[in-house]
């Protein structure tokens, strides 16, 4: 069943109250073997005389007792087990006699705490306990018997275990940042006592907002435990503390291998290696904390590490499959075309799956050449559609590979119309060549975050219409709340004939689609179009989980809140010669810079600031700020003080 052939026995109160939140600290390959008893109270209140029934030799012997036929490894005595409550000594006498009548190293909570502070030399410890003010002094005197004096120390004030489990993340996020806030000095480190407080989601972001370790009881105790048996304990996405030790194989593996054709060296020559990543939040080698504000070029809009999107990627590779090729379908497939139909207009009711948005690009084309028998297409300047040939040929911004033309199919790129006369002068110039298409991205996201004028894009669909040309929006970048709403095109009350996703579409895993109407994508022959990946299984298990999400979580309501903090916090930079813009929409905020130069000198400091972005612009020179759509309000404005400072330091003002 597992490499680590060993028992650990868990010891845990009869209530089984918050008991989920111990398998989340657990390695994959440990035996956790539970056992409930009862202490012989008449409630489950936290009260004191109760938890003094907890820490009672007798009653702990006796559930000990329950794992007499099995050989143990180590024991952990969990939740409201409060062996500080008589004191050090008291603990010390519990641990020795029930090590001896198991034969096994015995861990609690308390003692497990007490040993993460004293093997990583923390002097100022900040403490938040669920317990009354009471109880929460005697665990502030235990401490000090060994040595550990608190510098702030906060009492939640529950007396039932029940309020502990019904207590709200967000609620306790919120006491917890301004605890740590209203400390006198800030402290070192920051402990969450009481085994029945659920907390394991927020660890890493409440670390990256507090800049300081944060370990709870639950996290304590299973580490603890597993290192009594003489293995070594790492879990990564639950705290610093916890995480696994650092290697430097990779850079150097890196740099010897990788094609200079990458961006990965663009930026910086040291570029982090990342370990683990949760929410917005990745952290690397050296356990240093980063805000993922590029999303992966925008393509984890859930964040790292979201539960959701998990569970549905694990149920599919259950299933056994991994990959069917482009003659068969699974389940997942179905269920997330169906899901994603909700979201768009009735006409757009076929999909053609691809394994990115660039190979989305290029089915698009084809459809739109098969459709017209046409051969050209109209594009736009500072329009980005990808880098394989065909999209690069209806790309106005083709960048590095500029040199390589000439590019087929034949694409005429005309100004992007951000008025309407700019789209009236652009239309009445062309030849009468046929046209197979004419592709725009209503907001330009490469280019910088350019809006397309509304006048304009109608004049444009009224143009493709009356001439029976297929219109193509690119959603690649924009897609799913992205601007704040479903699809950049809702901004402009209007609809096209074929749409490009990308990225976000799967939640990180590659993935691409064609979006359009059963008069273009079901007139094809059979096999006309496929690639072998075309959006496969697990990708699109992700993209169900996703759309999932997106119906059921009110991010259209955080996107707006996410862009009115932008625009509250990010004022205070005022313009200038080298900040020439700062403008956004939704969860898309962009600082344009004088020059491609000025905008890599503060996008490298805000790196080592510990801030991601997102480099776009037709020279490069806008900074992109695309956090997950999930996030909070105070991981954008950490940011937001993170991008004032990096432009501060940089432009010298």
């Amino acid at each position: 069943m597992t490499n680590f052939k060993k028992n650990i026995g868990f010891l845990w109160p009869c209530d089984g109250l918050n008991e989920q939140e111990y398998w989340k600290f657990l390695p994959k390959d440990v035996r956790w073997l539970t056992a409930r008893y009862g202490a012989e109270t008449e409630t489950e209140e936290l009260t004191e005389r109760n938890l003094e029934q907890y820490a009672s030799l007798k009653i702990l012997k006796k559930a000990a007792s329950l794992f007499r036929t099995i050989p143990l490894h180590g024991m952990a005595c969990g939740d409201h087990a409060a062996s500080f409550i008589f004191g050090k000594k008291h603990e010390e006498k519990l641990i020795k006699s029930l090590q001896e009548t198991l034969n096994c190293p015995v861990s609690f909570p308390s003692k497990s705490i007490v040993n993460i502070v004293k093997n990583n030399e923390f002097n100022k410890v900040a403490l938040i306990s669920p317990y009354t003010e009471n109880l929460t002094l005697k665990f502030q005197n235990y401490l000090s018997e060994h040595d550990i004096s608190t510098i702030s120390a906060l009492s939640l004030n529950f007396d039932e275990e029940r309020l502990v489990d019904e207590l709200s993340i967000t609620n306790l996020s919120d006491k917890i940042f301004a605890f740590i806030q209203n400390c006198a000095a800030k402290p070192e480190i920051l402990i969450i006592a009481g085994g029945g407080v659920t907390f394991s989601s927020e660890i890493a972001k409440l670390e990256s907002l507090l800049e300081i370790p944060v370990i709870t009881a639950v996290g304590a105790l299973v580490k603890n435990t597993i290192e009594a048996t003489g293995k070594n304990y790492s879990r990564n996405g639950l705290g610093i503390l916890l995480q696994q030790q650092k290697s430097k194989t990779a850079e150097n593996v890196i740099k010897e291998k990788l094609s200079t054709g990458t961006k990965n060296f663009s930026l910086t020559d040291a570029p982090p290696i990342f370990k683990t990543g949760i929410g917005p939040v990745l952290f690397d080698e050296d356990n240093k904390s980063f805000l993922d504000f590029a999303c992966g070029s925008g393509t984890t809009s859930l964040g790292h590490g979201n539960e959701d999107i998990i569970k549905a990627v694990k149920e599919q590779l259950d299933s056994g499959i991994f990959h069917i090729g482009p003659h068969f379908q699974t389940d997942s497939q179905a269920e997330f075309y169906s899901a994603l139909s909700d979201l768009l207009p009735p006409t757009l009711s076929r999909f053609h799956p691809s394994i990115s948005g660039s190979e989305a690009t290029e089915v698009a084309i084809k459809s739109s050449m098969h459709r017209t028998g046409a051969k050209k297409f109209i594009g736009f300047t500072g329009g980005y559609h990808g880098r394989t040939f065909g999209a690069l040929s209806v790309s106005g911004e083709k960048g590095k590979n500029a040199k390589l033309g000439p590019f087929y199919p034949k694409c005429e790129i005309i100004p992007f119309p951000q008025s309407k006369d700019c789209i009236k002068d652009s239309i009445s110039s062309l030849d009468k060549e046929p046209l197979a298409g004419v592709i725009i991205e209503p907001i330009q996201a490469t280019a910088g975050l350019r809006f397309v004028d509304k006048d304009a894009l109608v004049e444009l669909r009224a143009y493709t219409k009356s001439n029976n040309i297929p219109l193509i929006f690119d959603e690649t970048f924009t897609g799913f709340f992205r601007t704040g709403k479903m699809f950049s095109f809702e901004h402009y009350d209007l609809v096209p004939d074929i749409l490009i996703f990308g990225k976000a579409i799967s939640a990180g895993f590659p993935a691409g689609l064609v979006v359009s109407t059963a008069e273009i994508l079901a007139q094809w022959q059979k096999g006309v179009q496929s690639s072998t990946f075309q959006l496969g299984p697990i990708a699109a298990a992700a993209s169900q989980s996703f759309i999932s999400k997106l119906k059921n979580d009110d991010l259209t309501k955080n996107a707006k809140k996410q862009s009115l903090t932008f625009k509250t916090e990010l004022k205070s930079l005022k313009l200038n010669r080298e900040l020439v813009d700062i403008r956004g929409i939704g969860s898309f905020w962009v600082l344009e810079f004088n020059s491609q130069e000025t905008n890599m000198k503060v996008r490298k400091q805000a790196l080592g600031n510990g801030l991601i972005t997102w480099e776009c612009g037709e020279g490069g020179e806008c900074l992109g700020l695309v956090p997950p759509l999930n996030a909070d309000l105070r991981i954008i404005e950490k940011a937001c003080r993170i991008i004032t400072k990096s432009v501060s330091e940089v432009l010298q003002l």
